[in-house]
């Protein structure tokens, strides 16, 4: 099928017997918006092996632009004019505002109750990121963590002995800094503070137990200690970089072996490994969380629900189920570079062995999983011109041309003065 032409059929399957009632709703498919294109190996698998399970229940997934945030520009024009399908699969930073555009429906009744995300086995930070007054928005498929991908070659001609890598901060600078010395055209370290949505940003204020906003979202958190340090940090990065790169330079330079420290999404890890091979031994490693109060933020994606249906939330709800089971969390672990979020799962002996044969570089940061959140959007239609706006600051702060204090004061009056507007 041609998935720029036309909607994406996947999956379809009607029962010819009888079905319950929450089965019977969906004789006429449900139908999900997905991104065109976007991991369509996995999401005909999903469907596919939903409807074996399920054969009373036929799933058609509409490919609705090719990435999450023109999915996302679809849905707000098709929400307008009150054409929206059942449900959708989205990034899940956009569940909060969805629910504020009174789009989606809350999962709770579906579900029985908040308990029941638990003990699908789903983490609380990772809830807590997708709830509002009304319930929880939507139910996590798969999430994406920063880690820290080492050139252990690299490391080693630097003075690093132990076996493993750094997993401090100043361990992480120090051993950068003595790589960028090796040579001038080896760079040390590099970070990519300049990801979508303020992502490492979210995730250096995060892990050091700070926060973007207050909990009642009435102003800016991250003007704190933790949002100084995290900026801070990145002026480090800056001393040990040795040259002002983008980010996709940085990648191809530590893909050819001359960049010691590269830090980026776990999703990357297969492609990493790839183009390393046979050129320097490569570990990745767990961002470092230096407070016992910090958290990952991961960029995960999920289902929500658009329909008043009852009986196709019903249905809707057992495909969901479906999704964040076992069976399904390892189907997304086959077909994309996406982390499961089903911390039972991950639990299973079973379960983790085929994981880390699939994905071996996570093995050390499947951990942090339990503790990872969804990145904070700002509640406002220019949230995008927020983000650009520290993402534009954080990069003065690693080219040494604005001191963290100053950045961050700047961040903050900038930011409170777009949420205003």
């Amino acid at each position: 099928m041609d998935l720029t032409r036309r909607k994406a059929l996947i999956g379809l399957c009607v029962a010819a017997v009888p079905a319950p009632r929450a089965a019977s709703a969906a004789q006429r498919p449900l139908r999900i918006s997905v991104p065109m294109g976007l991991h369509q190996k996995m999401i005909e698998e999903l469907g596919a092996r939903f409807t074996k399970a399920n054969p009373a229940i036929a799933v058609e997934f509409l490919g609705k632009g090719d990435n999450w945030d023109p999915l996302l520009q679809v849905t707000l024009r098709e929400g307008l004019v009150n054409g929206l399908p059942d449900a959708t699969w989205q990034s899940l930073a956009y569940a909060r505002l969805l629910a504020r555009r009174g789009y989606i429906q809350p999962l709770d009744p579906l579900a029985g109750g908040r308990a029941a995300f638990t003990a699908l086995g789903l983490p609380e930070p990772l809830l807590e990121s997708i709830s509002g007054d009304s319930g929880v928005h939507a139910m996590p498929f798969g999430t994406t963590i920063p880690v820290v991908y080492y050139n252990m070659d690299l490391l080693k001609r630097a003075g690093h002995a132990a076996a493993q890598p750094p997993s401090t901060w100043d361990e992480i600078i120090e051993v950068a800094g003595k790589i960028s010395a090796l040579d001038r055209t080896i760079t040390g370290g590099f970070i990519e503070n300049d990801a979508s949505n303020a992502w490492i940003f979210q995730n250096l204020v995060a892990s050091s137990g700070g926060r973007m906003m207050t909990p009642d979202l009435s102003d800016v958190a991250f003007n704190a200690p933790e949002g100084r340090s995290s900026l801070e940090l990145l002026w480090r990065f800056g001393d040990v970089s040795g040259t002002n790169m983008s980010r996709e330079q940085a990648r191809q330079a530590f893909n050819a072996g001359a960049c010691g420290i590269l830090i980026r999404s776990a999703s990357g890890t297969t492609s990493v490994s790839e183009a390393t091979q046979r050129r320097f031994e490569l570990m990745v490693g767990r961002l470092p969380i230096p407070s016992p109060k910090g958290r990952l933020v991961g960029a995960g994606h999920g289902f929500m629900v658009f329909t008043k249906d009852t009986e196709r939330q019903k249905a809707l709800w057992t495909f969901f189920r479906f999704a964040a089971s076992a069976e399904g969390q390892m189907i997304l672990a086959r077909q994309s570079g996406y982390m499961p979020v089903n911390m039972s799962a991950l639990g299973q002996a079973d379960f983790l062995k085929e994981y880390l044969q699939i994905n071996p570089y996570h093995r050390a940061v499947v951990e942090a999983l339990a503790i990872t959140t969804d990145q904070f959007s700002f509640l406002k239609d220019n949230t995008v011109k927020i983000t650009d706006m520290m993402a534009d600051v954080m990069r003065d702060v690693v080219a040494h041309r604005t001191r963290p204090d100053v950045a961050l004061k700047a961040m903050a009056d900038q930011t409170r003065k777009l949420l205003s507007s």
